[in-house]
């Protein structure tokens, strides 16, 4: 009992100070440290992670402040991805580990469905990162790819028949832009324009005009 009431109440102070850390953020990505070995509960951490929408990372808790739009954003790829193949499992914001530390892809695909036990409990048992990892940000210090205006993307043209969109040079000036990695870990830049599309050598495909038709 008095384990219970002592995590019951580290707990209790620790979502006060995320919530003062929150306090007047919108958007974003909020970072807060805690002492060292304080989030090595796992215990506390599931009842973190189901608080609030955490990454944490070594003593580093991260919350993504996402809006509408993105979360929209990742439905969308989610939908997608999970129709190009019935064999994989997509998700968005599914908790997995990696070398202890706990993240929240924005959308994730395995190839491989992680066990019932892990969709349900990923930090007791585990859940493996995805094959393909996503994720969707805006175009500020730290957060690109989207736009960060209020305005609209320009109108999706009508006679224009899809193709793979051009590599970049270097990362694009103006967003919405996209990036992955190829095998020796260079980065790929892409402008995102209507009617484009990449596909990695998985096989996934990624559509622009479904992260387009949201802005």
């Amino acid at each position: 009992m008095n384990g219970s009431i002592s995590m019951q109440s580290e707990f209790d102070e620790i979502c006060a100070k995320i919530e003062q850390k929150l306090e007047g953020k919108d958007s974003g990505i909020v970072e807060i440290n805690f002492p060292t070995g304080e989030l090595s509960n796992l215990k506390l951490c599931e009842n973190i992670h189901n608080a609030f929408n955490t990454e944490i990372i070594g003593d580093n808790l991260f919350i993504k402040c996402d809006g509408g739009e993105k979360e929209k954003i990742h439905t969308r790829l989610e939908n997608s991805f999970e129709n190009q193949n019935q064999d994989w499992w997509a998700s968005s914001n599914t908790i997995c580990v990696v070398r202890g530390n706990q993240y929240r892809p924005d959308v994730g695909v395995w190839f491989r469905s992680p066990t019932r036990p892990q969709r349900r409990m990923p930090i007791t048992y585990a859940c493996p990162p995805p094959n393909v990892w996503i994720e969707v940000f805006y175009n500020n210090d730290n957060d690109h790819s989207l736009s960060s205006g209020l305005s609209p993307f320009r109108p999706k043209p009508e006679t224009e028949m899809m193709v793979h969109a051009t590599i970049q040079p270097t990362r694009p000036t103006r967003a919405p832009y996209a990036c992955h990695w190829d095998l020796n870990n260079n980065e790929i830049w892409y402008k995102m324009d209507w009617n484009q599309f990449i596909t990695l050598r998985c096989g996934l495909t990624i559509s622009f005009d479904t992260v387009l038709e949201e802005l």
